[in-house]
């Protein structure tokens, strides 16, 4: 079982990739040159748009781009976006399911993990994972 799922991964990494670029980019773009499908680029594109994330223009010199208010975007609220929203532990998140709460520390446990991913998650600013037009171009030499 994987915490993060493929589409959630492909959102961050879609981002970051738009992160390095000062104007639109076509969506197919995108798609040959991190490696993912053109009909997954386009669903992410389409929920990172009406996230605000990002803005999407149509026809011929459409295109996308990410919004002006994003340099502070985490991991995290596109993870969120996505619909993505993880628990560890049911007691973590409602407390009141189990009646050994009060005095159990495996609730702890499991919280402190939760807490910590979370925060970890937070701090993780996409601007810090910004794609390289010149080392993606090698890898794309690579599988031609």
């Amino acid at each position: 079982m994987y915490i993060v799922k493929k589409e959630v991964d492909y959102a961050i990494r879609i981002v970051a990739y738009l992160m390095g670029k000062r104007s639109l980019v076509k969506t197919e773009e995108i798609s040959n040159k991190i490696f993912i499908s053109l009909p997954n680029t386009i669903k992410i594109l389409h929920k990172l748009s009406k996230c605000g994330i990002i803005i999407t223009k149509t026809g011929k010199n459409g295109g996308n781009l990410l919004e002006k208010n994003v340099e502070n975007l985490s991991v995290l609220d596109i993870i969120r976006c996505m619909g993505f929203d993880f628990e560890v532990n049911a007691c973590v998140n409602v407390p009141d399911s189990c009646k050994l709460n009060p005095i159990c520390n495996i609730t702890h446990f499991f919280a402190d993990i939760q807490y910590g991913i979370i925060d970890k998650l937070k701090n993780a600013k996409i601007k810090d994972f910004v794609f390289d037009d010149e080392a993606l171009n090698k890898i794309g030499g690579m599988y031609e």
